[in-house]
Formats: C-alpha cells, structure tokens, sequence
C-alpha cells in the first residue's frame, strides 16, 4: 500500500473519530491521530479492545486501516 498524504490520513482519522464518538462516546483529536503516532497507535489498541467486545467489524477496520496509514511514521520515530 503505497503511503498516504498527511490530509488522507487526516480523513481517515476523522471516519475514526466519527465512529468513535457515534459507537463509544469517545472523542478524540483527529489531526494529532493522523500526525502522532503513539498517539495513534494508542487509538488503534483502544479502538480493537472496543471492537472486539462489541464485534464491530466496522470500527476493526478503521483501526486496521489507521494502523497501515501510521506505520511510516511510526517507522520515522522508531529509529
């Protein structure tokens, strides 16, 4: 997959954060998810515990895609 743009990651954390506030009340700061990646991943991890006690394939796959969409930022950090 090749690497999104800073506003398709954008957009994506806001699908996140749309669904997130919608299925769990929780909110979120969708610009810091799509340029902060601890702050993401921490996201992600929250997001697949809530979708794996609700079976929420929906919220699964946005974590899953969140997920993807970080990993060269995530790689950037990690060295």
């Amino acid at each position: 997959m090749p690497s999104m743009s800073e506003s398709e990651r954008i957009a994506l954390a806001a699908r996140l954060h749309v669904a997130l506030r919608r299925k769990h009340g929780r909110v979120t700061d969708t610009e810091w998810m799509a340029t902060n990646a601890e702050y993401a991943a921490e996201i992600v991890r929250m997001t697949r515990a809530h979708a794996a006690d609700t079976k929420d394939e929906e919220l699964y796959q946005l974590a899953m895609r969140l997920e993807q969409a970080m990993e060269p930022l995530a790689r950037a950090v990690s060295w």
